[in-house]
């Protein structure tokens, strides 16, 4: 009676103990949801527009415009690694979308000084560089 009392016991234990274990997520996809997290509350305007006095009330608006733009660079970048021309021609239309949603947010200083920070091709140093090229 007491094996019969103690393996029953174990089995309840152990199929809890299972149950717990399936409801937490896996350490990648706790990795994944961490950088998502992070990118999400990334003040993308202190890091491109450091020079232009965004006011916290843009500040929302123009990191969703950011974030959603270096998105679609990086789908597209990677869906053509093979052949760099075809991003060549595509990103410029990429980059005029981008121009229009943000100076839909900006006042007409602050567009124009961001089009005036625009760096030199060559300039790799420059992280503006992400956003025009």
């Amino acid at each position: 009676m007491k094996k019969i009392f103690f393996i029953a016991v174990i089995t309840l234990l152990g199929g809890k103990l299972a149950q717990a274990q399936q409801s937490t997520p896996s350490p990648v996809n706790q990795v994944k949801e961490g950088y998502k997290q992070t990118r999400a509350n990334t003040d993308y305007s202190m890091i491109y527009l450091r020079n232009i006095a965004v006011t916290d009330a843009q500040k929302p608006q123009v990191n969703k415009i950011i974030l959603n733009y270096l998105d679609a660079k990086r789908t597209l970048a990677l869906a053509n690694k093979q052949d760099l021309s075809v991003y060549r021609q595509q990103q410029p239309a990429l980059f005029n979308d981008f121009k229009t949603k943000l100076a839909a947010v900006l006042n007409s200083e602050q567009m124009s000084a961001f089009m005036a920070s625009k760096p030199p091709l060559d300039d790799k140093k420059n992280l503006l560089r992400g956003l025009f090229y």
